[in-house]
């Protein structure tokens, strides 16, 4: 159970509480429902807005049907997996990245715009091809920069030959 959803199940559950608990006489369910959605609340992502009245009788009509364990948010059955582009495109797009680990993604969508008629966008294609494995560092293709550091015993030790040849630093004033 993830802490968050969970967050906004007792969100759910707090803000319906009188009539989940029967506080609240049958006929007068619609009139709470309406003061519900006039006022402003802090939902659990931080954001301080009016609840929809269609939103409220939708979480009390879930809470009917399951009890607290139907109002958590639902994982998407297609997380993960691109919902724009086919597997097939991407498939391709990643044999031809490991095919030649050199191409860039405007050669990769060159191609798969003379195969399918379709391009996969720059971010997109990055994501799959970092899942598969693909860049070029993972290929092995690529190496990180090596990134050094200049150390020096004193603080302006890096003027060194340049700041004599200007005169600075050595005392003399123009």
């Amino acid at each position: 159970m993830n802490k968050m959803n969970e967050k906004w199940a007792i969100f759910w559950c707090d803000l319906l509480h009188p009539i989940i608990f029967d506080e609240i006489e049958p006929d007068a369910v619609n009139k709470y429902l309406t003061k519900i959605a006039q006022d402003e609340v802090v939902f659990p992502d931080g954001q301080r807005k009016k609840p929809s009245i269609s939103t409220i009788r939708r979480k009390l009509n879930k809470y009917r049907e399951g009890g607290f364990n139907n109002l958590f948010r639902k994982q998407r059955s297609d997380k993960g997996k691109s919902r724009s582009v086919s597997s097939e495109i991407i498939e391709k797009a990643v044999a031809l990245k490991k095919e030649q680990p050199y191409r860039s993604d405007r050669t990769i969508n060159r191609f798969l715009q003379e195969q399918y008629s379709t391009s996969i966008p720059r971010s997109t294609l990055y994501r799959h091809l970092k899942q598969e494995n693909a860049t070029r560092l993972k290929l092995g293709v690529s190496k990180m920069k090596v990134r050094k550091r200049i150390v020096k015993d004193h603080t302006h030790d890096l003027c060194g030959k340049w700041c004599g040849k200007w005169g600075v630093g050595n005392g003399v004033t123009s």
